[in-house]
C-alpha cells in the first residue's frame, strides 16, 4: 500500500495521467463584473431565466466584431 504511493510520487510530468482531454468549446473563464442597475434590469426584464448567458452572448458578438473592424483598418 505505502509503495503504491511512492511509485506514484516517482512519476514525471510526462508519466501522469492527463485529465478528460479538451471539449468541444474551451472553458470559460470566471470573471466578477460589476454593472450599472439599469443595464442589469434591462437584462432581467428581457431574459429573466438567460440574463448571464445573453451578457456573454452580446459582449462576445461585440467583441469579434470589432476585431473583425480592427483586421479590416
Amino acid at each position: 500500500m505505502i509503495f503504491d504511493r511512492i511509485d506514484e510520487l516517482k512519476l514525471t510530468k510526462e508519466d501522469k495521467k492527463h485529465g478528460r482531454g479538451e471539449g468541444r468549446k474551451p472553458a470559460l473563464v470566471h470573471l466578477s463584473l460589476r454593472i450599472p442597475k439599469d443595464v442589469f434590469d434591462f437584462f432581467s426584464k428581457r431574459h429573466k431565466y438567460t440574463k448571464q448567458a445573453k451578457m456573454r452572448e452580446i459582449l462576445t458578438e461585440y467583441v469579434n466584431k470589432e476585431l473583425t473592424n480592427e483586421k479590416i483598418k
